[in-house]
């Protein structure tokens, strides 16, 4: 019996109940939405310009997700920042999303401040910390006690519910519900009692063990997903992975398939897949991994579900998430803690 199908073995190895916190996504996207819809949200004495998220780690994947989402409708450019310096364009017309679920984010905290030098509408979503008083004057305080990676729900679904009460983008709760349906059949599907056999998320975890996953996007507006499962190996099962996109690695990452067959060897590819590739992008695929791929350990697909283009994208994401904590199993490793992160944190602090 794998240690998968094992309740003694698995629980034994995620005391914080990580597992459970990502098959909860469905319920952190509907309470995520709500909070949003109820919040003190500024206005806006002109037409924005443009939306700038800021944010680090887990707090950032919810803008890029959300830009991805948005892209084809969205009439503003949003902008990520990973940083303590804003652009030089943020002014009074400028949106400036401060998102740190600790509140205590220094990069962020540091690009609030410009925001508010700079006349920019600031919008905070936090669960406390030094960013509660700007998420009170406008933004959403958000249930605390979870790692950032783990509150995506309450990250990205205020910010979207925010966009739409300033008609940035159309009404979009049908959308938010099916997609929160979607994942609710998808966390079925890939619950912990399911053996597995039945279950595509322990499945893959079993084939990705002992590789080093590359996870590659089949459509440039499912980026931010394939860069998730990234940081969810990274943080989760604590092993190195890389991502990319088509068609961009096409004119780079394809090359490095010509590695040693030893090293190449060790890699495994997961494509995540939306379903609906222009022909183009599909051609792209199919030749690609018929023709560069041959070198690594093995490739999988991973297809998104639903209809709605929030529900494929999202399904995506917690597909990624659950397969990591089972990798996390199977290694034998708490998925929760991330020593490190908060080790250089420290010696930072120590340092000022």
């Amino acid at each position: 019996m794998s240690i998968l199908d094992d309740p003694r073995q698995w629980k034994a190895r995620d005391p914080s109940g990580m597992l459970g916190i990502a098959l909860a996504l469905p319920r952190q996207v509907r309470e995520g939405w709500a909070l949003g819809r109820s919040a003190r949200v500024p206005r806006l004495a002109e037409a924005p310009q443009h939306l700038v998220v800021c944010g680090m780690g887990g707090s950032a994947i919810a803008g890029d997700l959300l830009a991805g989402y948005l892209a084809p409708t969205c009439p503003i450019p949003i902008a990520l920042v990973r940083g303590y310096e804003l652009p030089g364009f943020v002014g009074p017309r400028s949106i400036v999303a401060a998102v740190s679920y600790s509140g205590a984010t220094e990069e962020t905290l540091a690009a609030v401040l410009q925001a508010e030098r700079a006349g920019a509408t600031v919008f905070a979503i936090t669960s406390g910390g030094s960013l509660a008083q700007a998420a009170e004057r406008g933004g959403v305080l958000v249930p605390g006690g979870l790692a950032p990676r783990a509150a995506l729900g309450y990250l990205m679904l205020p910010l979207l519910a925010a966009l739409e009460r300033w008609k940035l983008v159309e009404p979009c709760g049908k959308e938010v519900e099916a997609a929160a349906e979607a994942l609710d059949t998808l966390a079925g599907d890939c619950a912990p009692d399911v053996p597995t056999l039945r279950n595509p998320a322990k499945r893959l975890a079993e084939q990705l063990a002992g590789r080093v996953p590359a996870v590659y996007a089949a459509s440039p507006w499912l980026e931010a997903a394939a860069r998730r499962w990234k940081c969810q190996f990274n943080e989760n099962s604590k092993t190195l992975a890389t991502w990319s996109v088509f068609p961009e690695l096409n004119h780079n990452e394809t090359v490095g398939w010509g590695a040693p067959p030893e090293l190449a060897g060790r890699f495994a590819v997961v494509m995540l897949l939306d379903g609906a590739e222009p022909a183009r992008l599909a051609q792209r695929i199919r030749l690609t991994t018929d023709l560069a791929l041959g070198p690594a350990a093995d490739v999988h697909e991973v297809r998104a579900r639903g209809t709605g283009r929030l529900a494929r994208l999202l399904s995506l994401v917690s597909m990624g998430d659950l397969v990591s904590v089972y990798l996390a199993y199977l290694r034998g490793i708490d998925p929760t803690p991330v020593e490190i992160i908060a080790t250089i944190k420290q010696k930072l602090h120590e340092v000022r």
